[in-house]
């Protein structure tokens, strides 16, 4: 907003509001659902014939949204293109090199981390943009820190740059952050107690405020277990209520999607500080739209969207996260909930976006009495929603002083009137002489003595850029006042700033 604008009271902002957010209700499909997943399609491997993946385990995205499958069987990682593109087919990483890659994950520097159980290592890659040569490995056989046994999925940290590591075979979690000379240095790690904690983990999922969640892979034990960003264990959610679970994923409020993959489904758990408990599941076992036969792993991506590696159907499926209105905004920050407006467009940064905002640039005029509905940059004296008009003076310059023979020979200066745009600049000239000015004709000749609050304007040339040919002569001090005039007749105030110049011949 500019420096003039006005802000609306709060009672009416309220009143605003309310009904911006009736306008979007009334807007929402009939048919629409508060189910926070909806089936979008599906696809197989791009690389084994029959077009179904071997043994999708692991899969992650990246920002441009490109999605990263694990196929263990296939000793690779596919690699598709994101939603817009139709998640069409675009390569493999580490085949020849990988022997049983079972988990993947994408940083917030889109470089890519899988975990291979088949050399206890992790390897990291850089971005697909640069190729993905490798940039380091690291790990090895054994139980010590810094060693691996048994890699599962495995995940980053958004506060720090840091990867976690759930290992099967010594039942723990383990991490690690960068260290010198191209190598990453283990930092901790935690899990093997008495009685011990984890049976047979499996997923990992870290949250805003660091605490880690690790799912059991146990019909005995089917729970998500999380701890303190040290390790230290908190407690469980889901207990009873899951069977197997596998991947997990911490969206964008720490809300935690589990695939619950002796089920066949997904279920939403809301976030630790808000109780945990469990907020809505989807899905069931078989091979048609919205079942799953065996799902292992799942990752968000850009656009609102949710990839689900589905192992016993050989493929991966794509759905809509929680995003109602279906413009690829989650409604947890949608600005019009219920209503498509992907663009997010919120001129007044109100937090209203303009699709449902009932006055767009918060100048206190209603949309649909508004002329100008997406500008309001100053003040508006006949509230029509539209700034006044603006001029100003750019030669001669304010307060100059000039020689005689250096008089300027021409006025100029710049206007604009929002975007009903300017009709006519009229420009005023005058030299002073006490309380009283003479103004100078179009012709040329100056009028007589007169008051200094009655101009008398000549029409200028140009409107955005204006220009008046002017001879002026004679020392002493001189005004010139320009006034713009809006399409529809409203003209600009004289003020003492920027339209009013005064100036000196000596």
């Amino acid at each position: 907003m500019g420096p003039f604008a006005r802000h609306k009271p709060v009672r009416r902002r309220a009143a605003l509001v309310a009904a911006a957010i009736a306008c979007a209700l009334l807007a929402l499909p009939v048919a629409a659902s508060a189910q926070p997943f909806q089936v979008l399609g599906s696809f197989g491997s791009g690389a084994q014939s029959g077009g179904k993946f071997a043994s999708a385990q692991g899969i992650a995205t990246d920002s441009g949204g490109r999605v990263y499958v694990v196929d263990q069987t296939a000793k690779q990682v596919e690699i598709y293109d994101n939603a817009a593109h139709g998640n069409a087919y675009l390569g493999t990483l580490g085949a020849g090199t990988l022997i049983q890659p079972t988990g993947i994950a994408v940083d917030d520097r889109d470089h890519i981390y899988v975990a291979d159980a088949g050399n206890n290592t992790i390897t990291l890659f850089d971005t697909y943009s640069e190729g993905m040569p490798v940039i380091r490995q690291w790990g090895g056989t054994g139980q010590g820190l810094g060693q691996i046994a048994g890699p599962r999925q495995l995940t980053t940290d958004t506060l720090a740059p840091q990867v976690f590591l759930v290992e099967r075979d010594n039942a723990r979690v383990q991490w690690w952050k960068p260290g010198g000379a191209n190598t990453e240095a283990p930092v901790g790690a935690f899990g093997v107690t008495d009685p011990p904690v984890f049976n047979n983990p499996e997923g990992i999922a870290v949250d805003s405020t660091g605490r880690i969640y690790v799912s059991n892979d146990s019909s005995s034990d089917g729970a998500i277990h999380y701890f303190d960003p040290r390790g230290l264990y908190i407690g469980a959610m889901g207990v009873g209520a899951l069977k197997s679970p596998t991947g997990l994923v911490r969206d964008a409020l720490d809300r935690l999607i589990v695939v619950d993959s002796g089920n066949g489904r997904l279920v939403q758990f809301a976030p630790v500080a808000q109780g945990g408990g469990q907020l809505d599941a989807f899905g069931k076992t078989g091979s048609g739209a919205g079942q799953f036969n065996d799902p292992t792993s799942a990752a968000l991506a850009p656009g609102a969207l949710l990839y689900v590696t589905d192992t016993g159907n050989g493929r991966v499926v794509r759905l809509r996260y929680n995003d109602l209105d279906q413009d690829g905004v989650t409604d947890d920050f949608d600005n019009c909930k219920g209503l498509s407006n992907p663009e997010q467009t919120d001129t007044d940064h109100d937090g209203l976006g303009d699709a449902c905002d009932p006055d767009i640039d918060n100048d206190g005029v209603p949309n649909a009495l508004d002329k100008c509905p997406l500008t309001h940059r100053g003040p508006d004296a006949n509230h029509d929603g539209c700034a006044d008009p603006r001029s100003r003076v750019n030669t001669p310059r304010y307060h100059g002083v000039y020689a005689a023979r250096f008089t300027p020979r021409s006025l100029s200066g710049t206007a604009s009137a929002d975007v009903l745009g300017v009709e006519v600049v009229r420009v005023a000239v005058a030299r002073k002489g006490g309380r009283k000015c003479r103004w100078l004709h179009s012709s040329g000749r100056m009028s007589k003595p007169t008051s200094c609050a009655k101009p008398l304007f000549m029409r200028a040339k140009g409107t955005s850029r204006w220009t008046v040919r002017a001879k002026i002569r004679g020392r002493g001090t001189w005004v010139v006042l320009s006034r713009a005039e809006q399409r529809g007749g409203v003209r600009e105030t004289l003020t003492k700033r920027t339209n009013t110049v005064t100036f000196r011949i000596r």
